[in-house]
């Protein structure tokens, strides 16, 4: 996911009571991304280099029938513009002013939960409580990577 664009894509069953919970985490709250349902709207939250951004729905996620909710991130430079559907459609839009390019966090990745340090303003281990049936990440071939950062920061860490 380092300095590409990508997308991820869930399918989901929400029961009619409602619930929430992380879709797919990776990394923690110095570099990572999540997304996730909260208060009822798809939620993408990701930090890179100190900036934390997050993007909410306008709309509420449907309940009780099977949905797709989408990210997807195109990169322009150094930044990726955001958007996220929910059945194809758009329920929102906006910009991460800095892609990762060096690291995405080190505490791998999460489907369903978020079992480290919370990326976003959930409290972990903020299991999923609908019914995720796939989930399918897809990254394009666009990457721009600081390959001596990258070095830098492997040999910091042993």
């Amino acid at each position: 996911m380092r300095g590409c664009s990508y997308s991820l894509r869930a399918e989901v069953l929400l029961p009619l009571t409602g619930c929430g919970g992380v879709l797919l985490a990776h990394g923690d709250r110095h570099a990572g991304y999540a997304l996730h349902v909260t208060d009822g709207r798809l939620v993408h939250d990701h930090r890179h280099a100190g900036i934390r951004s997050t993007l909410r729905s306008r709309a509420e996620v449907p309940l009780g029938s099977w949905t797709v909710l989408e990210l997807r991130v195109r990169r322009v430079g150094a930044a990726g513009a955001v958007t996220l559907l929910v059945d194809g459609r758009t329920v929102a839009a906006g910009v991460l002013p800095l892609l990762a390019r060096a690291r995405t966090g080190y505490t791998g990745v999460d489907i369903g939960c978020d079992r480290g340090v919370p990326v976003g303003e959930y409290d972990a281990p903020a299991r999923f409580t609908g019914i995720l049936r796939r989930i399918v990440v897809d990254t394009a071939g666009d990457r721009e990577v600081d390959d001596v950062g990258a070095l830098l920061l492997e040999g910091a860490t042993g």
